[in-house]
């Protein structure tokens, strides 16, 4: 098997030379590489068991910190509350418009002014502007009664048939009523979500139709409105 071997390399050097030869090289021997050295490796310094282990808690604790902090950001850490100064605005109204917009747009202006802001345990910043209003803790469960009754409304008279104008007594004598036909145990209509939008309305008229709920509300000290009948 040696044999055979060497005489094919020997086929091989000889096939490779005369193929060198037409094209004027020859075939030299390599020259041989230099012999590799090693140096010793520097000493494994062994780490106290205990160590080890308080600095792979310590890592994993932090993983385990850092997931919490992806899926419940709101509950990541304490929100912290700082001031930061800022430019006052070069123009801004000198009276704001009565009633609960305009008591909300201002208190609004105030808190931008100020520069409040909140920051999350995930590190983000944001203005909380709106800190004073929870949108998120109300019901869906009533707002889905409330908009039940708004598309009830809707197809009968209309998509905004109740802003043309209807004054707070009316609709407050609506929502007491529906409260009572429930009380009695009619349930006939979905008399809540009724009652929830007439005191949504009411709000609304109370804020904006000012002119409309003239006269026909008590005022303070429960005195008597001056206009006793609806119009």
């Amino acid at each position: 098997m040696t044999l055979q071997l060497e005489e094919a390399n020997n086929a091989v050097r000889q096939a490779v030379e005369a193929r060198l030869a037409l094209q004027g090289c020859t075939l030299t021997p390599a020259e041989p590489a230099e012999e590799a050295t090693f140096t010793d490796p520097e000493p494994v310094r062994v780490q106290d068991q205990d160590k080890l282990e308080a600095a792979w808690a310590a890592v994993a604790e932090r993983h385990k910190q850092l997931q919490r902090n992806l899926r419940e950001p709101e509950r990541a850490e304490p929100v912290e509350r700082r001031t930061v100064e800022v430019q006052p605005a070069d123009a801004r109204p000198v009276r704001p418009p009565e009633g609960f917009l305009g008591v909300w747009a201002a208190e609004r202006e105030t808190r931008a002014a100020e520069g409040t802001t909140a920051k999350f345990g995930t590190g983000a910043v944001r203005s909380d502007t709106f800190e004073e209003f929870r949108y998120d803790l109300v019901s869906p469960i009533g707002l889905r009664e409330v908009a039940r009754a708004c598309a009830e409304g809707a197809q009968k008279y209309g998509d905004w048939n109740w802003e043309k104008g209807m004054p707070v007594n009316d609709l407050l004598n609506h929502a007491i009523a529906h409260i009572y036909q429930f009380l009695a145990g009619d349930r006939s209509e979905p008399h809540l979500g009724h009652a929830a939008w007439n005191m949504l309305a009411a709000i609304h008229s109370h804020e904006l139709w000012h002119g409309l709920n003239d006269g026909k509300l008590r005022s303070e000290g429960c005195k008597a409105p001056h206009c006793t009948k609806v119009q």
